[in-house]
């Protein structure tokens, strides 16, 4: 029957939610947005119908957030918005190897066949760990923009002359559709998200596929920056898609 624990991995807490009849089910590591942490703001549809789909999901709390948030937040999350975001999302990227080899360490999981996705910041993320960390077989980003480029105006002002852009230019999916060619990899926007405009998705996903790569893109009309219920729908076909799918593109 569905479970959660929270427990402590490779040093970062998580939530994980599985079925503790399965002796050991396939990982999803999802990462969750900046307004979010391992266990608020979770779809519960969603994460409910991925557990019943066969999965263990550990959701992990990114860098200054759940109960690894500390002062940084007051001091710099308002006069330091845009390098701070930089800076959170950094860390948590250079966890993400350890998170997955501890995780695929533990009886219950299977270390066949991992996936990585996340929601918003979340999804950026996800893009990171997956072009570095090549066991993951498949990546969904649920509105998470590919350019990494901040859009608010206060955001940008905040990071003008930090190396923010810098970072931006080194790690954002889009300048590199190279890194994202030996797997498939799912982007997911709605119609109105001002955040995560679907035409930053769309065109990165032309480079991967222009490349050689297998990436697809889901656009749910009359959404904005939300996970929806078409979005959770098509995030678990996809996971289950994966799941046993052969390693070329399919």
């Amino acid at each position: 029957m569905p479970s959660l624990t929270l427990e402590e991995i490779a040093g970062i807490p998580c939530a994980v939610h599985r079925d503790d009849q399965l002796a050991e089910a396939p990982v999803l590591i999802h990462y969750h947005g900046w307004t979010s942490d391992k266990s608020c703001n979770v779809e519960p549809r969603w994460l409910a119908g991925t557990v019943e789909a066969g999965f263990a999901v550990v959701m992990p709390d990114c860098v200054e957030h759940g109960d690894r948030k500390t002062a940084a937040w007051e001091n710099r999350a308002t006069p330091d918005g845009g390098v701070f975001i930089c800076d959170v999302m950094e860390r948590t990227r250079q966890e993400g190897v350890a998170l997955l080899d501890a995780v695929l360490g533990l009886p219950y999981f299977s270390a066949a066949r991992p996936q990585v996705g996340g929601v918003s910041m979340g999804g950026m993320i996800a893009q990171m760990v997956f072009a570095e960390e090549k066991r993951y077989v498949s990546m969904s980003s649920v509105v998470g923009r590919s350019s990494f480029y901040q859009l608010d105006e206060w955001l940008c002002r905040t990071r003008a002359g930090t190396g923010c852009d810098e970072w931006c230019a080194e790690f954002a999916t889009q300048p590199h559709p190279e890194r994202f060619i030996d797997r498939p990899v799912l982007f997911m926007d709605g119609t109105e998200d001002a955040s995560c405009p679907p035409a930053v998705n769309a065109e990165t996903v032309r480079l991967i596929n222009a490349a050689g790569g297998a990436a697809e893109h889901f656009v749910d009309s009359g959404v904005g920056h939300d996970f929806s219920e078409a979005m959770q729908e098509r995030y678990i076909a996809w996971l289950v898609k994966h799941r046993d799918a052969d390693f070329s593109h399919s």
